[in-house]
């Protein structure tokens, strides 16, 4: 008889323990919100509004295929309700914020100025805009690329624009004249993706030639050409937050982290320092799909990418093991992005699904603040 107690006992502990690291793995992991946004096509961009003092609230702006743009607002209740019903089936649609229209095509990309006064929009119509988010009015109207214009992102400073388009050139524009003030004969392919380091003295381009270039902003010269074994083509790429590397999304299936800091200009190739992907990864054949850094969570950072085949994919960023796929979405999953401040994920699927949906990690320092939606 006391064998059987015993037993039972070494069950009940047992048990205990893989339900209390499953707990602490649950923990670890990003839950879908019940909440999503709606275009009436594909969502091709998501962006989050920079330095929010409210660390438990978040604005979004997505981008479509159907011609606009719309402003989400997750709030702290937003938040707490997101935690109490996590894993419901039911999903409820946001209120839409802000409402940007005026494109005569679809909006391939959007970004917002440092202090989310002003968002700036890439068109189809092969026309870039500058908007005001109070009033969603649109501000400056950028003419000058012949072809769709499919990226766009303010400097650090929001007193310039760079654009990347399909006729194969970045434009830098002047936010107070609408002029262009240079024209970078930048690539032999369409431009997929633009972004500006740090303090926004260099530009770096990515394109579907399979390279990425790295451009003094004041004076236009090409410091520095990076290309994988290969030359995938490029679909996306982002400098990370210190500005010493680069990520870059290539057609291949991986991403790549590109140490660009103390490097010499000119010659020498650059060898990636970091690889994610495999097997058992993201797909990324056809499209130009988003990833970005996850940083909120300082003890466990990691990368997000969008995928092909409806999934995101997030990965540890120092040991680059993959870490979690998130399902919901019933299309390609291409727009990604992730706060900087509060661990959440939005993502946008393609046209079968044409959702914007929300992904939150619970953080230790969130806990008192959402105690009071429970």
């Amino acid at each position: 008889m006391s064998s059987n107690i015993s037993a039972i006992n070494v069950d009940a502990s047992t048990n205990s323990q893989a339900q209390q690291e499953q707990k602490e793995q649950d923990e670890k992991n990003f839950k879908s919100l019940p909440f999503r946004g709606e275009h009436k096509k594909a969502i091709s961009s998501v962006s989050f509004a920079p330095n929010l003092s409210n660390k438990s609230s978040a604005l979004l702006c997505s981008a479509s295929a159907d011609g606009t743009a719309k402003i989400w607002s997750l709030s702290q209740e937003h938040m707490g309700l997101g935690c109490r019903v996590s894993g419901s089936k039911s999903v409820f649609t946001l209120p839409v914020t802000a409402n940007f229209s005026g494109h005569a095509r679809g909006i391939n990309d959007v970004a917002w100025s440092r202090n989310a006064t002003y968002i700036a929009t890439a068109s189809d119509d092969k026309s870039a805009r500058l908007w005001d988010v109070e009033t969603s009015t649109p501000l400056i109207d950028f003419q000058g690329h012949t072809n769709f214009v499919f990226t766009i992102n303010f400097n650090p400073q929001s007193n310039l624009i760079a654009t990347g388009s399909f006729d194969e050139t970045v434009k830098l524009w002047d936010i107070r004249s609408g002029e262009s003030v240079s024209t970078l004969p930048a690539h032999s392919d369409p431009v997929t993706s633009v972004d500006f380091n740090r303090d926004g003295t260099c530009i770096a381009s990515g394109s579907y030639d399979g390279l990425i270039r790295i451009w003094d902003t004041a004076t236009g010269e090409c410091l520095k050409t990076i290309y994988a074994d290969g030359n995938p083509s490029v679909s996306f790429l982002r400098f990370s937050p210190n500005g010493k590397y680069i990520l870059s999304s290539t057609l291949d299936s991986k991403l790549r982290m590109w140490q660009v800091a103390g490097e010499r200009r000119g010659g020498g190739k650059t060898r990636f320092f970091k690889s994610y992907g495999g097997p058992n990864g993201h797909v990324n054949t056809k499209f130009c799909a988003f990833s970005d850094f996850c940083i909120a969570d300082k003890k466990r950072q990691s990368i997000v990418s969008g995928s092909e085949d409806g999934k995101l994919y997030i990965y540890d960023l120092q040991t680059m093991d993959l870490q979690q796929t998130l399902e919901g979405h019933s299309d390609a999953v291409l727009a990604v992005a992730s706060h900087q401040e509060v661990p959440l994920i939005a993502s946008g699927g393609m046209s079968n699904d044409k959702s914007v949906r929300f992904w939150l990690k619970m953080r230790e320092d969130m806990e008192d603040e959402v105690e009071m939606y429970q």
